[in-house]
């Protein structure tokens, strides 16, 4: 099955006195790139969380929340991380050194800071919590797939809708591209007939003239493989997983064979159902563009 890349999850679990809530959205990137927002003191652990996001997704932008607050009467006890002080104040009179007067910064501005801040409630209990934490984002995690999947569904079935208008439209276009020599050679004779005032070239370098203009229209190979690209597109799609980046460039592909049909096939008929091939091409780009 195909995944969207856009989705929420919501995890919320209790343990041994704490606890956790963890949301998860994800919306379109080119690339996996992840934000998470800890609470003070669980910094350490984002690494691991990065590895366990990673695990379920691919592509997307991820932005993850991860609440933790007591429960069941349990306390908060606030402590200052003295060596992380340490350093702020050793690099304050750096700064004040290099720029020679004094440098002032606020008590707010170094809270932002959420390291400073310890929570030494549950310091004696740090590998259970890390445990909640990862275990509720599990959670999170799985409503974020089950709603890239939902969603991956929809996107399944609008691109398959395409995918056949594109095959109609080719269907509708083999017939004119047959016809395209006879046309010229009737128009190449009409022409003649009135240019020389009946004294036409010889008939064979007429034929070869046919004969050259049959070749560069010829546009078998360029319906073969306008077959083969929707064929694979669709076999991806069938097959499932993170898909989207094979399947954005197969419908390059698919756009570069509609453009040499439309050089080709010089024809009023042809411009218009071109035309149609290529806003339907841009209609699926932008459902490619929503998948894993």
């Amino acid at each position: 099955m195909i995944r969207s890349m856009t989705g929420f999850g919501q995890g919320d679990r209790s343990a041994g006195g704490w606890r956790c809530t963890v949301e998860v959205r994800s919306v379109n990137g080119r690339h996996l790139e992840q934000r998470l927002r800890l609470p003070s003191g669980l910094g350490g652990l984002e690494d691991r969380l990065k590895k366990d996001i990673k695990a379920r997704c691919e592509r997307g932008n991820i932005d993850v929340m991860v609440t933790l607050v007591a429960s069941g009467g349990e306390s908060s006890a606030l402590a200052l991380n003295r060596s992380v002080l340490e350093g702020y104040a050793t690099l304050l009179k750096e700064m004040e050194k290099v720029l020679e007067r004094p440098v002032h910064v606020a008590l707010g501005d170094l809270l932002a800071n959420r390291d400073l801040v310890q929570n030494n409630s549950w310091e004696e209990q740090r590998e259970a919590i890390e445990t909640l934490v990862r275990e509720t984002l599990a959670e999170a995690l799985e409503g974020l797939l089950a709603m890239r999947e939902a969603e991956g569904e929809a996107l399944h079935e609008a691109m398959t809708a395409h995918t056949n208008e594109v095959a109609r439209i080719a269907e509708a276009l083999k017939p004119i591209a047959e016809e395209l020599p006879a046309l010229y050679s009737k128009r190449l004779h009409d022409n003649l007939q009135r240019l020389s005032e009946g004294q036409l070239p010889q008939e064979d370098r007429i034929a070869q003239e046919i004969a050259l203009f049959a070749d560069r229209c010829d546009v078998t190979e360029e319906f073969a493989r306008l077959a083969a690209h929707q064929e694979h597109l669709q076999g991806l799609w069938k097959e499932g997983g993170a898909v989207g980046r094979k399947s954005e460039f197969l419908l390059q592909e698919l756009n570069r064979e509609a453009n040499t049909l439309g050089v080709k096939c010089n024809d009023t008929r042809v411009g218009t159902l071109i035309v149609e091939l290529k806003s339907q091409l841009e209609k699926l780009r932008e459902q490619i563009q929503n998948i894993e």
